[in-house]
């Protein structure tokens, strides 16, 4: 088992199927942002990766934080997105891409450790250095017609930097 620490995006406005949201538009489709992490069988993924991809590795579980933080309560720690290189494609260019600076790190304890010390770290990264923001990620989701619903949640992938 993997853990991939990401974001979640909650969909509060959804559209009309076949009808994209600009990405100029999609913050008004944002809820708000959840932990979330996409488990992932390695051992399953290597073997099917190829010709298949992402496949049955990948979609038997999703764990989410028990709290969404709007969009609102994240202004304080908004930041100006890293330069993309290669520019997006013209409907993911913005007038106003920006990211949050949200430090995340994801540490295990076994059985009856409490104390921070026995903890293990596993991931320490920013959802500043996502290379797609959630709007563009909805407005990408959407053009080709793709609906979505109050409730959704996109997974904004593994945060690397």
């Amino acid at each position: 088992m993997d853990f991939e620490v990401e974001m979640g995006v909650i969909i509060g406005t959804g559209n009309e199927m076949g009808k994209p949201i600009h990405v100029d538009e999609a913050k008004d489709h944002i809820f708000g942002y959840v932990l979330l992490n996409d488990w992932s069988a390695r051992d399953l993924q290597t073997w099917e990766y190829v010709p298949l991809g992402p496949f049955t590795a990948k979609n038997f579980g999703t764990s989410i934080s028990p709290w969404i933080v709007t969009p609102d309560a994240l202004t304080p720690f908004k930041v100006k997105l890293p330069e993309q290189d290669p520019k997006p494609l013209s409907y993911l260019a913005g007038k106003d891409l920006y990211s949050y600076d949200v430090h995340l790190e994801v540490h295990l304890s076994g059985e009856g450790k409490r104390k921070q010390e026995d903890f293990t770290k596993i991931s320490v990264t920013n959802y500043k250095y996502m290379y797609w923001t959630a709007e563009q990620q909805i407005a990408h989701h959407t053009v080709s017609g793709c609906k979505l619903n109050y409730g959704d949640i996109l997974g904004s992938g593994i945060i690397a930097y």
